[in-house]
């Protein structure tokens, strides 16, 4: 498919005809060739220094495989892993990769930030951990090489890996092959750790479809983390790709899996695709003083305004009111985004799942509410009241009463509407579309405000119509893919949002 071929440059796996019965194992690989932890400890050259890197914390597992595919790739012909190495793609299509001006197509979005925060938090992983750890192994690597001299002086495997720094491009690379490519196998012997994450060389060329695949991949002769002797066919641990009879691709047709029901911004983030009929799209939305203070720019230019009326004790109490949630968010263990399904629930807020609503509410609740709240959750957690106790307590230590049901209702309300305009803002200074927050014009959801909306629609469409570009270069496609989907979410939850009580 289009958004699938876009995460592994163009690659994949093809039919070669339908069979009866099912279902059919289109591909094997033996579970020994696949990337682990575990094949790096066991790397003939820098096993042992492997070993050392990850028990002196050093680097984790995950890193470690990331520093065996940079190893192998300047082995190049020397590593027994060359053609597979070749044939990952030189160049990712995520945002971490994008240029300045494809990142620009990001801008009025999560990602945007997103992108920005990911290449920061690299550079400093690159600095203080990669770096380090590969030196360690090319100085090893070096030394296993020289071991292997011949006679007068001549290598016997072709010279020496260069043990020159990592760069950024290098571990760039490594990271996104990881992320795009592992698979979670249930191979683990720890019962505490039933999963081991791989990437499995053959099966990571498996492209995605969000609505149609064609095929699964599945651990095979593997019991309890170990072999099964009463495998019956013989073939022994190994991950196969299977399709089912009656959706097997034809001839010539590309074999498809899935990668998860994960939404456009997901698969763009991750994988460097994104799919205008994902249907397992979702509308994410950050805390509406999350995306003022960190969007694109700082605040945006109505909050600027706004803000620059606040008194002092007002913004002292903004601030505070702010750290409370966020105290009271991580005691409840509730997420720091919300995700909305692609079309509003018709019973409104009662249509959204609790956790979603917990975390509306607590974004929405006044300063003495949010008081109350955090009393109440440190009285029962640290003090070993009951709930009715600390709520007691709380009532007599910050003088108001518990919030009633409404008061929750309206609190969550009001946060998702805040969410929204501040994310209506930000799309709008980035891109142009809708209308002004700060300007007057008719009330949200009217007739006369969704006619408003369809009109400028009609006159400024840019990302839908190079969504639905054929011809569009496939990381700008891509982009706009994402953001047309994360602007028409906005808008239909904006307007039907008015509506809600």
């Amino acid at each position: 498919s289009s958004s699938s071929s876009s995460s592994s440059g163009g690659g994949g796996f093809f039919g070669a005809g339908r069979a009866r019965g099912g279902p059919v194992t289109l591909a094997s690989v033996p579970l020994a060739l696949a990337l682990t932890s575990k094949a790096c400890v066991e790397h003939e050259a820098v096993g042992e220094c492997f070993r050392s890197l990850m028990d002196d914390d050093v680097i984790d597992e995950r890193m470690a495989v990331m520093l065996l595919l940079i190893l192998e790739r300047r082995r190049g012909a020397r590593s027994p892993a060359a053609p597979y190495v070749e044939a990952i793609p030189a160049r990712f299509r995520t945002p971490l990769h994008y240029s300045a001006d494809e990142t620009r197509g990001l801008a009025g979005t999560n990602l945007h930030a997103a992108a920005s925060q990911q290449r920061k938090a690299l550079d400093s992983v690159l600095r203080e951990r990669v770096r380090p750890a590969g030196a360690r192994l090319f100085r090893a690597m070096r030394a296993w090489e020289r071991e292997r001299r011949g006679w007068f002086g001549r290598t016997v495997v072709g010279g020496f890996t260069s043990a020159a720094k990592i760069t950024e491009d290098e571990f760039r690379w490594a990271y996104s092959a990881y992320w795009s490519r592992a698979l979670s196998l249930p191979i683990g012997a720890d019962p505490t750790a039933p999963t081991v994450e791989a990437i499995v060389p053959g099966i990571d060329f498996a492209n995605h479809s969000c609505g149609a695949p064609n095929a699964r991949w599945e651990v095979r002769g593997v019991r309890g983390g170990s072999p099964y002797a009463s495998d019956p066919s013989g073939l022994g641990p190994r991950v196969e790709l299977l399709g089912e009879f009656g959706s097997l691709p034809a001839p010539g047709e590309e074999v498809v899996i899935s990668y998860g029901d994960k939404t456009n911004e997901e698969l763009l983030f991750v994988h460097g695709f994104a799919d205008r009929d994902n249907p397992h799209d979702a509308l994410v939305l950050q805390p509406p003083w999350v995306v003022h203070e960190f969007g694109e720019g700082g605040f945006t230019d109505g909050k600027k305004k706004e803000l620059s009326k606040e008194t002092r004790e007002e913004r002292e109490l903004r601030i505070e009111a702010n750290r409370s949630r966020e105290a009271l968010r991580k005691l409840r263990g509730l997420p720091s985004q919300v995700v909305l399904p692609a079309v509003p629930p018709a019973r409104g807020l009662a249509g959204l799942d609790e956790t979603t609503v917990s975390t509306l509410t607590l974004w929405g609740s006044s300063p003495k509410a949010l008081e109350f709240e955090l009393h109440a959750e440190v009285a029962t957690r640290l003090a070993g009241l009951s709930e009715r106790e600390a709520r007691e307590d709380a009532e007599r230590t910050v003088g108001r009463s518990s919030p009633t049901d409404a008061e929750r209702r309206a609190a969550a309300l009001g946060a998702l509407r805040d969410a929204l305009d501040a994310q209506g803002a930000r799309l709008e200074e980035a891109t142009g579309f809708g209308q002004s927050r700060d300007s007057r014009g008719p009330a949200a959801g009217s007739r006369a405000a969704i006619a408003a909306a369809v009109k400028a629609a009609s006159e400024r469409r840019v990302d839908e119509v190079v969504a639905a570009d054929p011809l569009a270069p496939p990381v700008v496609k891509a982009a706009a893919v994402y953001r047309s989907g994360v602007a028409r979410m906005t808008r239909r939850y904006t307007n039907e949002a008015a509506r809600w009580k």
